[in-house]
């Protein structure tokens, strides 16, 4: 084979690779693509909701007084506390949203992703805690489980 041929074959190959590459991408909708900035937020919105509850977006000024006691927050715990995910300071008198971790107690302005940053990583932005709390013990009033029979088990 001369170099002449075994150049035009390289070529080929590579041609072929990459009009494979294009047809794949083209073949797969939405692979390579953002979803909808609206439908897709609304439903990240509603996830995080029903995973952590209702009770988890609330304005500042509702999470300021109950973050007070724990000194929690998405800052250093000042009137000038700042959002952890986009660093602009919370507007104190404006009523914005903010979704507060129920672990935690850090809180995030409701618009700057937090909840996508829940679905991804699944832990808190500032302090990487879970956001859930963690399960709590058994209530005194409820019955312990009776213990298993020790016996050979019947098949």
């Amino acid at each position: 084979m001369t170099p002449e041929a075994a150049f035009a074959l390289e070529i080929a190959v590579v041609a072929a690779l990459v009009v494979l590459i294009v047809a794949i991408v083209v073949a797969s909708p939405g692979a390579c693509r953002e979803p909808a900035a609206g439908a897709g937020r609304a439903a990240a919105v509603h996830d995080v909701e029903r995973a952590l509850g209702a009770g988890t977006l609330v304005t500042y000024e509702q999470a300021k007084k109950a973050g007070a006691g724990k000194g929690s927050g998405g800052g250093t715990g000042t009137a000038g506390e700042r959002c952890a995910i986009c660093l602009s300071d919370y507007d104190g008198g404006g009523g914005e949203l903010v979704r507060v971790l129920p672990a935690c107690g850090h809180f995030f302005h409701a618009e700057c992703g937090v909840d996508g940053w829940l679905q991804k990583g699944g832990a808190c932005p500032y302090c990487r805690a879970a956001p859930w709390p963690l399960p709590r013990p058994p209530r005194p009033e409820c019955a312990p489980m009776p213990p298993r029979p020790s016996g050979p088990r019947h098949r």
